[in-house]
């Protein structure tokens, strides 16, 4: 019996207020282990959080797609939903994940209304409990990612499902709105692209085990579910038919069914075993989300999971538990067929049920401890104390491998960037005096920058003025003087340090992964040439001025190291770069560098800067004078820059 269907009574009515309660507690636990340090755990933005972040400036600038081109392919409606929050409270850290908190919250909201109304309170209210205490929810509603969207809408779909009522009668608006919300649900998440199945199989299970009951009125129900689903997700659809360049992960995800296709079903299979083993045997193999193979539910907890699911197979001719197996059957689908299993972020679909399945179980369990313990008073309270430690257990166990283990570790800081986060905060701290702020990184992508503005709040301790630098090839001197910001993975070559007077750090982190402060001088010591060489775009104007250079010796790898000099005069092209020939007497390279280091983009006239040219040589150098000879172009057109003289396109060394 549904709770709405319930007749009132005092007793009843005392018990709802209970579970209200009850339900108000649960919440504000949520909102802790949701809101709780934010910055702190992931410790640092990922590129997508970012990607993101970036996708909702687009919105805010009149952008109003369908899907996303960004980031391998969008569906937008978590974006959509997330861009208030960005002229509210700024192109922030909180901004960006705040959204996701409120969908988690929204999420066991709702499941407790919807679990309440169709399997009982105290199920209802042990669901909510544990999507509020278990690290799979509370991840994904610390990120600002979209995937956090799905389940909430299948909820939604769920709790309008129609289902017939005590009398029998089906609400008139009930297909309707959860058709509704199904379909809307594929506009929040990749995975979601299988739930138009839910209702299928549903059909396909009154058909099969309910032939002996009138079913037109229920089949007429869920067809009209199906429709209105159809409906509303069609424009997106024939948006991505009409565009397939739009999502671009089709072949990063097809390995397993492609190779089915092809007929080896092989690797289908070792997804799907490995997915079905996410409960309690082996967890996603990745980093992102959470320690490395660990299950979603510890050996305790499992076990009532494992109890609802045969529960729920053991009902399987009540019409309710029946859909929380279909619902659990499709939510798997998309990791079980995809690479890299089991996903944790492609199961989202299945969360609220994942988590109602244990509910049922322990809720079951207490009942029935509770009977056995009639007359025995000592044991009276044996199923209070169940739930409380199931429920214990799994807090604890977030809190350890969650909140401490796995943001700790090195992996996860590296792919939260955390170094990012931590010199963003020193950059907030900095005097003014400290100058402009030039950060080095392996490989530079403008999304780098946009974390460090955003981790340090926007502009504060001039993160959007920042210069950079990469691949350890070049150093940055912004005019009026800066400081280095070095993370160690990516200190730039000794030479580069050397000829810059860089040996002792002013302030060197704790890290893992630590980042070590220079101050950097007004300029290096390089050697100068008697007169600086200006290079010019093909519009005629000066853009960069060769100021001096110093070869040094060939290394024991065979790399002759090129030092050169420049002097920025105009803004920079995004995708200039340099080059650097090492030619035999006739005209033949024998050895190149192509690139430029300072990231152009954001070189400021006015600024010098040092770029590292590490000639690989092919051997043994033919006889003659090698000369070495440098230029720029830009990389999109192949255009040379000029300087006067002859020829015009190159300069060659002294």
């Amino acid at each position: 019996m549904s709770v709405d269907d319930a007749p009132r009574t005092g007793q009843d009515a005392a018990r709802a207020r209970l579970f209200l309660w009850a339900a108000v507690g649960v919440l504000l636990l949520a909102s802790l282990l949701r809101f709780g340090g934010l910055m702190a755990v992931p410790p640092g933005l990922s590129q997508d959080e970012v990607l993101n972040a970036d996708i909702v400036l687009f919105i805010r600038q009149g952008e109003r797609p369908l899907f996303f081109r960004e980031g391998y392919g969008h569906e937008p409606l978590y974006h959509y939903l997330a861009t208030p929050f960005q002229p509210l409270l700024g192109d922030n850290v909180l901004s960006m994940r705040l959204p996701a908190g409120f969908l988690g919250l929204l999420l066991i909201a709702g499941v407790l209304r919807w679990a309440g109304r169709g399997y009982g309170r105290w199920p209802a209210l042990l669901a909510g409990a544990l999507l509020a205490i278990s690290w799979w929810p509370i991840i994904f509603s610390r990120l600002g990612l979209r995937p956090i969207l799905l389940p909430l809408l299948l909820v939604a779909a769920a709790y309008f499902w129609p289902f017939p009522g005590r009398d029998g009668q089906i609400r008139r608006y009930a297909p309707w709105l959860a058709g509704f919300f199904l379909g809307l649900s594929s506009y929040s998440y990749t995975a979601a692209r299988v739930v138009l199945a839910i209702p299928v199989l549903y059909a396909g299970y009154l058909l099969l085990l309910h032939r002996r009951r009138p079913l037109r009125a229920e089949l007429a129900a869920v067809l009209l579910v199906l429709a209105a689903a159809v409906a509303v997700s069609l424009p997106l659809y024939l948006t991505l038919r009409a565009d397939p360049t739009l999502f671009q992960r089709d072949d990063q995800l097809a390995g397993p069914l492609a190779a089915l296709q092809a007929g080896d079903p092989r690797p289908v299979l070792a997804t799907t075993l490995a997915t079905l083993g996410v409960f309690s045997f082996r967890g996603d193999p990745r980093w992102t989300y959470s320690l490395p193979g660990r299950a979603l539910f510890d050996p305790l907890t499992a076990l009532f999971f494992y109890g609802g699911l045969l529960l729920a197979l053991w009902r399987s001719r009540r019409p309710r538990c029946a859909f929380l197996l279909i619902w659990l059957a499709v939510g798997l689908v998309p990791s079980a067929v995809t690479p890299q299993a089991p996903s944790t972020i492609r199961l989202v679909a299945m969360m609220p049920v994942t988590y109602l399945l244990p509910a049922l179980a322990l809720d079951w369990s207490a009942g029935r401890l509770a009977g056995w313990a009639a007359g025995r008073r000592w044991l009276a309270p044996a199923g209070a104390l169940l739930l409380a430690g199931v429920l214990a257990l799994n807090l604890g166990l977030t809190l350890r491998d969650g909140f401490v283990r796995w943001p700790a570790a090195l992996e996860t800081r590296l792919r939260y960037q955390t170094v990012f986060r931590d010199i963003a905060a020193a950059l907030e701290a900095a005097p003014a005096e400290a100058g402009v702020p030039v950060i080095a990184e392996a490989y530079y992508e403008p999304i780098d920058h946009d974390s460090v503005r955003r981790s340090a709040g926007g502009d504060r301790g001039g993160a959007l003025a920042a210069r950079w630098v990469q691949q350890h090839n070049a150093l940055v001197f912004p005019a009026g003087g800066g400081r280095l910001y070095v993370p160690e993975f990516a200190a730039p070559a000794g030479v580069l340090m050397a000829a810059a007077g860089l040996d002792q750090p002013r302030y060197r982190s704790a890290g893992p992964p630590s980042f070590a402060v220079y101050d950097l001088p007004a300029a290096p010591a390089v050697p100068l040439l008697a007169e600086p060489v200006t290079f010019a775009d093909p519009a005629g104007r000066p853009g960069l001025r060769l100021l001096g250079y110093q070869r040094l010796p060939v290394t024991a790898e065979g790399v002759l190291p090129l030092l050169t000099y420049w002097q920025v005069l105009q803004p920079l092209p995004a995708d200039l770069a340099t080059f650097a020939h090492l030619l035999a007497d006739d005209g033949t390279i024998l050895a190149q560098y192509d690139g430029l280091d300072a990231v152009p983009a954001h070189l400021q006239p006015g600024d010098t800067f040092l770029q590292l040219h590490p000639l690989m040589l092919p051997g043994p150098l033919p006889a003659g004078e090698p000369q070495l000879a440098l230029g720029l172009y830009v990389r999109g057109d192949g255009v040379r820059w000029t300087r006067p003289g002859e020829p015009a396109d190159r300069y060659f060394l002294p």
